[in-house]
């Protein structure tokens, strides 16, 4: 039996800008683009550690896809495990990530913290969390 895989997907109005926003400031490294027509993408794949998430620009076709600035708010958010969640939240911090909540305890006894991107999807990082089989 195989461990399954969770990868989060999703759209953003600018996908380059997306794409070099999530790098700089979040450190996320772009590992596949596909360019798409009029400077969008059709498909991208970014990493961070053993992290992966996939974006793409959003598209006239798919009405069921939109960026988070399309929407009046989120109804969810991308959570990663980083290796040294301080210097991630100071980097966040300081290349301008609109922090949400700043880095507190949660009751499993792990640190996290959430921030929202440059098109307002929400990320929450934290250095790691329990799984309760």
């Amino acid at each position: 039996m195989s461990t399954p895989l969770v990868v989060p997907f999703l759209r953003y109005q600018d996908a380059p800008a997306a794409i070099e926003w999530l790098g700089k400031v979040f450190g996320f490294r772009a590992a596949l683009t596909v360019p798409g027509p009029n400077g969008g993408i059709v498909y991208a794949r970014l990493v961070l550690g053993d992290a992966v998430i996939m974006l793409a620009s959003v598209r006239a076709g798919e009405p069921y896809l939109r960026s988070a600035l399309d929407l009046p708010a989120v109804s969810q958010g991308v959570f990663v495990v980083v290796e040294d969640l301080d210097a991630h939240y100071e980097r966040a911090d300081e290349m301008g990530a609109e922090i949400v909540v700043e880095i507190e305890a949660t009751p499993e006894g792990t640190r996290v913290y959430l921030a929202f991107d440059l098109e307002g999807q929400l990320w929450a990082f934290g250095d790691g969390f329990a799984v309760n089989d």
